[in-house]
Formats: structure tokens, C-alpha cells, sequence
């Protein structure tokens, strides 16, 4: 077995750590003592404080996050390619403002999900493209809470480069982690909180700060580039070289790259993304091994899960949020 090197506490402090009860680590039984936790001998992490894997021992997580800006570009009078008049594609029998409406909802889910036991000021951004004043309310009342705030914009140009820039534009005004996501992305609950304790762990221990992508791509699996895996806050996450357009980034990113993230949606691409692709052959780009998100609009939006048990779940909680809503 090969040697680690493991984050010995001072004697001392660690008595004392054990006798009140509180941040240690039992080697005998490979426990933490944590009045906090359950004790079931777990990967630990406090947002924006500390983790602990059995690896490493602590990490102090130097990298805070200060607030997150989420930008959500929707469409919901454009079919996706090769439709026509409802969502022909992976959920049937389906158009497209019913998909945004409850890919909205796994979304305020994940969020209050995190939510429940951290605390962190969220906005999402609302980026209209091709939108109506009637959707586009019903999309605020869809997302209300008094746990973090909606804003609304509408895209100057039409078309998915349009909202695109326009996301761009918006980002600028943001203070930290930016996170922009396409309309047909469906989330876990555990989405918003791995991808942030993630962010901050793998930042503080890379001391730059990264992307992060949602989605375990199927594509992810054909490709030849070299990768590596880290862990996250319950998840293992790979290098890649590629995505799609939903990612997690910081405002630092943001302004240094500003020319080539702007690219994609200032000249034809192929693909899409391409300019993308050339910044993470400088900056760490990670995506989980397990989704955290599926890809509607793809063919086969994950290789061996259940999608459709999480569509089904989050299909009941908009048509119950709706029904809500409609009564008040």
C-alpha cells in the first residue's frame, strides 16, 4: 500500500477536540466525533468552512463562496431540431413550456435543497428568448420563495446565440460563482448542493478556481482525452476537455476570458462550444461521475438511470405548485 500523507492534529488540541465533543477523528474506529453529524465514519463538509476525507484528513476550505448568480436562458417558443408543433424527443407528448416549467422546478428544488441547512444569497436571472409577458410571470410565480431572489431579462437578439450574449452581458453585473444553464436541464436534488461544496473544495485545493459541468455526458465516454479524478463532497469528479453550455464558473473566469466565452455566441462554431473547449486546456473543467443533471434534449441524457423517475417526481410537484399558485 502506498504511503499517505495524513493531516496529523496536535495531540493535544485533538484531547481536548474530543473531550467537548467536537471536530475529531477516532483512528481506532475510523469515526468522526461530531455532535453536528451522525456519526457513521463519513466524508465530511461545513460550506464555506472545512472538509474531511479519510485521505487527507482537513481541508480549510480558503476558497468562500460569496454568492451564486444563476442565469437561465429559455425558449419556449422554439421546438428543439427535428420537432415540430410539442417535445417529440425523450418525453413524450410534452411542449415546450411544460418542459421549462418543471426543468425550473428540479431546480428551485436543488436550490431550497441546500438551502435547507446553509446559507448563501442566490438570484436566478430569467433570460427570455422568444418569450410572452404571460409565460414569463408564470415562470416568477413558479420560482417563489422568500429564500432567494428572481430577476427577469429579455434577450435584445433572438435565437440561442442571442440569449446566449445576452447571458454574457448580464454576468458581468454578477459577484462570484456564475452559473449559466440551458432550458431542457433536469436536476437532482443534490445537484446545487454537491456542485458548491464541490466548487469551493476543489478550488481551494487546486488554488485556482475551476468550471464545473452537471452532467455525466454518455458522450463523456467515447472521448480519448486524459482525465483525473478528485473528490468532491460526495461525488468523484473527472477532468474533461469538452461540454455543452450548462457550466459553473467564477466571476474571475468570467473577466479573463471574456473574449473567448463570448465567442461562442459571436461566430459559428463547430461545434457549438468550441471556444470553451480552448479554455479548459488552461482552467480545470470537472464533471461528475453520477449526474447531477440530465440533458432533455440529447437522445440518451444519461447511460444506465432512471431519468424518468425524477421527471415524473418533478412533474407532480409543478403541477401541485401551479394548482397553488392559481388558487392564491
Amino acid at each position: 500500500m502506498f504511503h499517505r500523507n495524513y493531516k496529523k492534529q496536535n495531540i493535544i488540541v485533538r484531547f481536548i477536540l474530543k473531550l467537548f465533543n467536537l471536530y475529531a477523528y477516532d483512528k481506532e474506529t475510523l469515526n468522526m466525533v461530531n455532535p453536528n453529524y451522525e456519526n457513521n465514519g463519513e466524508n465530511l463538509a461545513k460550506f464555506n468552512d472545512k472538509s474531511f476525507n479519510f485521505s487527507k484528513g482537513y481541508l480549510e476550505l480558503n476558497r468562500k463562496i460569496k454568492k451564486l448568480d444563476i442565469f437561465y436562458r429559455y425558449s419556449p417558443n422554439n421546438n428543439l431540431w427535428n420537432s415540430s408543433k410539442s417535445w417529440k424527443r425523450i418525453i413524450p407528448n410534452i411542449d415546450k413550456k411544460t418542459l421549462i416549467s418543471v426543468c425550473l422546478t428540479s431546480l428551485k428544488d436543488s436550490i431550497l435543497k441546500f438551502l435547507e441547512n446553509n446559507k448563501l444569497d442566490i438570484t436566478i436571472n430569467l433570460i427570455g428568448d422568444n418569450s410572452n409577458k404571460e409565460f414569463d410571470k408564470n415562470l416568477e410565480k413558479l420560482l417563489y420563495s422568500e429564500k432567494f431572489s428572481v430577476n427577469r431579462f429579455s434577450s435584445k437578439v433572438n435565437g440561442n446565440r442571442g440569449s446566449y450574449i445576452e447571458c454574457c452581458d448580464q454576468a458581468i453585473n454578477a459577484e462570484d460563482l456564475i452559473f449559466f444553464i440551458e432550458d431542457d436541464y433536469l436536476f437532482k436534488k443534490n445537484c446545487i448542493d454537491e456542485m458548491l461544496f464541490t466548487y469551493s473544495r476543489l478550488s481551494t485545493l487546486f488554488k485556482n478556481d475551476i468550471i464545473l459541468c452537471p452532467s455525466d455526458y454518455p458522450f463523456y465516454y467515447d472521448s480519448m482525452y486524459n482525465t483525473n479524478l478528485f473528490i468532491g463532497k460526495n461525488l468523484r469528479w473527472r477532468s474533461v476537455g469538452e461540454t455543452l453550455l450548462t457550466i459553473m464558473f467564477s466571476k474571475e473566469i468570467l473577466t479573463k476570458n471574456i473574449k473567448n466565452i463570448r465567442l461562442v455566441g459571436e461566430i459559428e462554431n463547430n461545434p457549438f462550444e468550441k471556444p470553451l473547449h480552448e479554455i479548459y486546456k488552461k482552467i480545470s473543467c470537472l464533471s461528475p461521475v453520477t449526474t447531477l443533471s440530465y440533458h432533455l434534449g440529447r437522445d440518451h441524457p444519461s447511460i444506465n438511470e432512471n431519468y424518468l423517475s425524477l421527471w415524473n417526481d418533478c412533474l407532480k410537484t409543478y403541477k401541485n405548485l401551479k394548482l397553488t399558485s392559481n388558487h392564491s
